[in-house]
């Protein structure tokens, strides 16, 4: 028997605490207060014993030595600052009892808050947010050129639409679509971006927006199974459409409700095993939408770093040391990641 989907209306919470570091992070530069990462050493169970060495940047410039042993529990040390991707490398030993010794080595990239709020600050129209997505792929690149020689990135820009691709989703979808999309699509067109972790981000063309209700079928299945509650509310989701897709996430145009006075309102749903969420922000107006789809970016980013070669630094922010459980056993393979 297939699992009941519930239709209801709340406020999602962000789904990691990164995003709300980087939203934080926004007003901390507005303010004004310099990054300083913190990096904190602590013992584990079986060492007695460990001294890691950091150098930052492609010239290997030292930032500075912990060592901790047994009659220390922990130890910290402040990094200089950073601001644009900068990649760091990790050498030093590790004693494990009963006196073994294990080399240590890692490497990684070190990205700021401040960075990726800025650069996320910067478009003006929703076509600007390739050209960020862009730029901070680049900036990694060169951080990084050996590890990360293309970040294996897959970009599709298939190109700009015409007002007749525009008007022929517009019939097909028995809706006006709103300007910000429409000027998007004639301006820069759809995009999708394909990250080596598995993270991506699409903006639908005009031939591929789908309703929310149909969206919803073609993943979950049909809606004979569901109350009929719940099966109202699917056909009242066929007037939403969904026109970006982060990470299986549906980005939408809600028309249903009336949120905006019969205008369309921008929107993120979300789905688990037996329900769909629309999340509660209905930004109303073009300028009130790009600036929900700006915060709504900066989060995606965000999870599109969620990896181990990425940690993200800013004010008051501790770092410590993550050890890759895959690392052969000859070495203690280590990596830089923020407390949560």
């Amino acid at each position: 028997m297939k699992k009941m989907l519930a239709f209801e209306r709340k406020t999602v919470p962000t789904m990691i605490a990164g995003a709300f570091l980087m939203v934080a992070s926004a007003l901390s530069m507005a303010q004004g207060v310099p990054v300083s990462p913190l990096l904190t050493q602590t013992l584990s169970e079986n060492q007695i014993e460990e001294s890691v060495r950091i150098s930052l940047g492609l010239t290997g410039q030292p930032a500075g030595e912990t060592r901790v042993d047994y009659l220390y529990s922990s130890a910290e040390i402040v990094l200089p600052d950073v601001y644009r991707p900068q990649k760091y490398m990790l050498q030093g030993h590790a004693r494990i009892k009963p006196g073994k010794r294990v080399k240590i080595e890692g490497h990684g990239i070190l990205l700021a808050q401040n960075y990726l709020a800025e650069v996320m600050s910067r478009p003006t129209a929703l076509g600007g947010f390739l050209a960020v997505w862009q730029g901070v792929m680049r900036d990694i690149t060169r951080a990084d050129p050996e590890s990360f020689p293309v970040y294996q990135v897959s970009w599709q820009v298939p190109g700009l639409v015409s007002s007749e691709d525009i008007a022929a989703a517009e019939r097909r979808l028995g809706t006006q679509l709103p300007a910000i999309y429409q000027e998007t699509m004639r301006r820069s067109g759809p995009w999708r971006v394909s990250l080596f972790n598995g993270f991506s981000f699409e903006l639908l063309a005009p031939s591929q927006l789908i309703s929310v209700g149909d969206w919803l079928q073609k993943y979950y299945g049909p809606a004979e199974w569901e109350p009929p509650e719940s099966q109202a509310r699917r056909q009242q989701l066929k007037q939403d459409i969904v026109f970006a897709i982060a990470n299986n996430e549906p980005w939408v145009f809600r028309y249903s409700g009336r949120p905006c006075d019969g205008e369309p309102s921008f929107t993120v749903g979300q789905t688990d095993s037996d329900r769909f969420y629309v999340n509660a922000i209905n930004a109303c107006g073009a300028g009130q939408q790009l600036e929900a789809i700006r915060q709504q970016m900066l989060e995606a980013l965000n999870r599109a770093l969620l990896a181990p070669e990425f940690a993200i630094v800013g004010g008051n922010l501790r770092l410590h040391f993550e050890t890759n459980k895959l690392s052969e056993k000859k070495a203690l393979q280590l990596y830089l990641k923020a407390n949560n």
